[in-house]
């Protein structure tokens, strides 16, 4: 099963050279958040996921296709613990990153506005949970 998850940016530097803000949310306010297919992700299979892409990837492509356009460089997993740890009052669980976008072309999509958020997409088993 493939899945997509979109969300804005938080933070876009005037140039368009850094953005920042949430890659995926799952829980806000001790509520399950589902995706756009209708799809729960648990805490330890987002965790897995980051790990890995941080791992093996970071590359960042316009609209998840072509050549790479830039690269994750802030990742954080944002678990009860984590925020309790900061003192952080936020109520959304997740994951966090922040990346650097080194195509002139893509910082100009930013810039304008055309870009203005993250869109992750995956692979994962779909299992029925009960009501």
């Amino acid at each position: 099963m493939r899945f997509g998850i979109t969300f804005d940016f938080t933070k876009a530097d005037i140039d368009g050279h850094y953005v920042r803000g949430w890659a995926s949310v799952i829980e806000v306010d001790g509520k399950a958040v589902t995706d756009t297919q209708g799809d729960l992700i648990e805490m330890a299979d987002l965790r897995k996921a980051a790990h890995q892409f941080i791992t093996d990837a970071r590359v960042a492509k316009a609209m998840h296709a072509g050549s790479q356009v830039g690269e994750v460089v802030e990742s954080v997993v944002v678990d009860d613990d984590f925020a309790k740890a900061l003192g952080a009052s936020t109520k959304q669980r997740g994951w966090w990153i922040g990346m650097q976008i080194n195509d002139e072309t893509v910082r100009k999509r930013v810039r304008s506005g055309e870009l203005r958020a993250f869109s992750i997409g995956g692979k994962g088993k779909r299992h029925k949970v009960e009501a």
